[in-house]
């Protein structure tokens, strides 16, 4: 019987360092900051697309309406923070990747002064990737904007221009009547586009070790 209880405490031992050995070994979920205006924002009331964009990432939200690139937002009250404020804001707790659909309220110009300061202030916050998505040139100001972006992205090699103009301009079915904001099929389909795309480019999943 005392022999029985020997090995029966040892087989305990034996399995709580095996749990505590595969729990150290689990290695964190890659970080990733998604900065958005009203248009990205409909994640936050479209659940199933914001767990799909959460799905093998550790995710922070910066979702503004009315928001803009480097300058105020577009309300007169309470404006929100443009990405570049938001970005000095997080510090180093932006993460090493961001993903960007901001530019639906800017300028163009305005737009092409301002993307060199955000992409600066990421890169000094620890930034090593920054997937940009185009606009859905609805009106030529977003067709301007997009050539702002693509040239950006000859300048900073860590920058990734990812062409969601393009691809949703033929599925008029996920917008609503503007032609830019989501609705919940949208919402949905820009999240399973954005998640494909971070896989892609092993972006998800475990921290690659160092």
């Amino acid at each position: 019987m005392k022999r029985l209880l020997v090995a029966l405490v040892g087989l305990v031992a034996v399995c709580a360092f095996s749990t505590n050995a595969v729990a150290h070994n689990r290695r964190p979920l890659q970080h990733m900051t998604i900065f958005g205006d009203s248009v990205a924002s409909a994640l936050d009331w479209v659940p199933s697309a914001k767990a799909e964009v959460k799905k093998g990432n550790r995710v922070t939200f910066e979702l503004h309406p009315c928001g803009r690139l480097s300058s105020p937002g577009c309300l007169g009250n309470g404006q929100p923070p443009s990405v570049l404020k938001s970005v000095k804001s997080l510090g180093r707790r932006i993460g090493p990747t961001v993903v960007v659909l901001v530019g639906y309220n800017d300028d163009p110009h305005i737009y092409a002064a301002g993307i060199k300061k955000v992409l600066n202030a990421m890169h000094r916050r620890g930034v090593q990737h920054a997937l940009w998505l185009t606009l859905r040139p609805v009106y030529k100001q977003y067709r301007i904007t997009n050539s702002v972006i693509r040239g950006a992205s000859h300048r900073y090699p860590w920058m990734t221009v990812v062409p969601w103009g393009n691809y949703s301009w033929s599925h008029k079915s996920w917008f609503a009547s503007d032609g830019i904001h989501f609705n919940s099929t949208g919402a949905e389909q820009f999240a399973l586009y954005v998640h494909r795309t971070l896989k892609s480019m092993g972006l998800t999943g475990p921290k690659p070790r160092s």
